[in-house]
């Protein structure tokens, strides 16, 4: 199966909020056995607020275009496979550990700095 490299992307970025996702709400859970936590899980919902809403928006494209997600199976210490269907066509994407690891920083950073001066303490 050809898929665009708009339809690659978007995959790509799928996987990413969903790491992304998972590591702050696991940072979240971390917070929370802080005396003084308040701040932290006010930053960690905003920022999963954030990283849910462009998840969704990616989910719902990928349906547009027939995608969907499969599988996700560790094929190594550090490599792993992501397997989406595509139209009836099941579509591996290959990820190696640090590679994938350094990209979800990557997002998480820039979410940090969309937030900028707009996190409420509440």
């Amino acid at each position: 199966m050809n898929i665009t490299d708009e339809i690659k992307l978007n995959i790509h970025l799928y996987v990413i909020l969903e790491l992304a996702i998972k590591s702050t709400q696991h940072d979240k859970k971390l917070f929370e056995s802080f005396k003084v936590k308040r701040p932290y899980i006010t930053f960690c919902d905003q920022q999963l607020e954030i990283l849910k809403k462009e998840f969704k928006l990616v989910t719902k494209l990928l349906y547009k275009h027939g995608v969907k997600f499969e599988k996700y199976l560790r094929t190594g210490i550090n490599d792993c496979l992501y397997s989406f269907v595509c139209r009836g066509d099941v579509v591996p994407f290959h990820y190696h550990g640090d590679t994938l690891k350094t990209q979800v920083e990557r997002k998480l950073k820039l979410t940090w700095q969309s937030m900028e001066g707009k996190v409420e303490c509440g």
